[in-house]
């Protein structure tokens, strides 16, 4: 029985079905963040730019200069820009979950059109850089997290470098697209310094790499931009206008976001001579915004029902579900976890089409072991 001073917050959490884990001050029945359900509550409110928090009513001015789901206003920002339905502020931002009839007739389909028409294009080929395996050889005391997000990296910047698609001159822009911290725009820099960088993320963030890149090369040509890439119109950006070539990058965009950044690289009317996008969390995407819909009527996937099933089946790639009962049900006609893998390689050669339909030539690569990153798949593009 938990005592007094360490019980739980009662609140369920919808999605995992289980009470929050935070503890709650002596007397109440909520934390602070959930204390908005308590009957009682006079204090708390939802906050306005998004409905997946909630803040102190005291603070209400001062946290909406400061939220990280705040618009701002900008020459740059146009609301919905590459976005088909728009953001929403609440828990329908993800479709609704397939049903186990929706999953059944399903995984037929993902097995077999892996089989035909999906493995035949992916390419196993991780590289490596120069620069980053130094760093990784010089510290060995680097945890495991750390170790293999540089690992990442270093395949990428040999992909980029390869390909020729370094920004190496003035007139030249790397543009990286929820840049997060920006280690991948540190190291794609420091192998080539002389091309200009702009890093695009939806929310603020500490002890960026941008600080670091710019005091190691006082010369450099760095610029962050603060937006959400479905509201970002690319075109407003002077760096990016007035570059003869111009690379778009992310790694681990999650979701839908991945969509709108190739619809922003779309409806730019800019020159983006290549991309290189390693999307994520493919449970995040959302039917409407989904960019490969040609490839999936193809194999009868079209529909929110089996793109719902999809999406649930892909999060078993990354979810851990090894052991798991797979004694009844869809589990039992395929293995799950290779099901997941094959599901998020099928979402992947629908955005590959996709591409190659605005003018570029694509290439699908598994760029990383999956055990470094169960993410492992990288979507090359280079304009034709």
């Amino acid at each position: 029985m938990e005592s007094e001073s360490q019980k739980n917050c009662e609140y369920i959490l919808p999605i995992k079905k289980r009470r929050c884990k935070m503890l709650v001050k002596r007397g109440n029945r909520f934390c602070g963040e959930h204390s908005i359900h308590d009957p009682s509550n006079t204090e708390r409110m939802i906050c306005p730019n998004d409905g997946k928090h909630t803040i102190l009513k005291s603070e209400l001015e001062l946290h909406l200069k400061r939220c990280n789901s705040r618009i701002i206003e900008a020459e740059y920002i146009k609301i919905d820009a590459n976005s088909i339905r728009g953001e929403t502020k609440s828990t329908d931002k993800i479709d609704r979950r397939a049903t186990e009839e929706e999953i059944c007739e399903v995984v037929h389909k993902i097995w077999d059109c892996y089989e035909t028409d999906v493995k035949y294009r992916l390419i196993v080929e991780n590289k490596n850089n120069e620069l980053v395996d130094k760093k990784l050889a010089e510290n060995t005391q680097l945890c495991s997290e750390k170790r293999k997000h540089l690992v990442q990296i270093s395949s990428i910047l040999g992909h980029l470098e390869s390909s020729g698609c370094l920004p190496s001159s003035s007139s030249s822009c790397m543009f990286e697209l929820g840049a997060g911290k920006g280690q991948l725009a540190y190291w794609i820099s420091k192998a080539a310094p002389n091309g200009n960088y702009i890093l695009m993320d939806r929310s603020g963030s500490r002890n960026k790499f941008d600080t670091a890149a710019k005091r190691e090369n006082p010369n450099l040509s760095m610029s962050r931009y603060r937006c959400a890439i479905e509201h970002m119109d690319l075109s407003k950006i002077d760096e990016l206008k007035n570059s003869n070539e111009i690379l778009a990058v992310c790694k681990h965009f999650c979701g839908s976001a991945t969509d709108a950044g190739i619809r922003s690289l779309r409806n730019s009317g800019l020159k983006f001579n290549a991309a290189l996008l390693i999307p994520c969390c493919h449970h995040k995407s959302r039917f409407a915004e989904y960019g490969g819909h040609e490839f999936l009527e193809k194999w009868e996937m079209n529909d929110e029902a089996s793109f719902a099933a999809l999406r649930y089946v892909a999060s078993f790639a990354t979810n851990g579900s090894v052991n798991i009962d797979t004694s009844g049900g869809w589990k039992s006609l395929h293995p799950p976890v290779e099901l997941g893998r094959r599901a998020k390689a099928i979402l992947e050669v629908g955005r590959a089409i996709w591409l190659e339909s605005v003018g570029f030539e694509t290439k699908i690569i598994e760029y990383v072991p999956p055990e470094v990153s169960p993410e492992n798949l990288l979507i090359l593009a280079i304009k034709a």
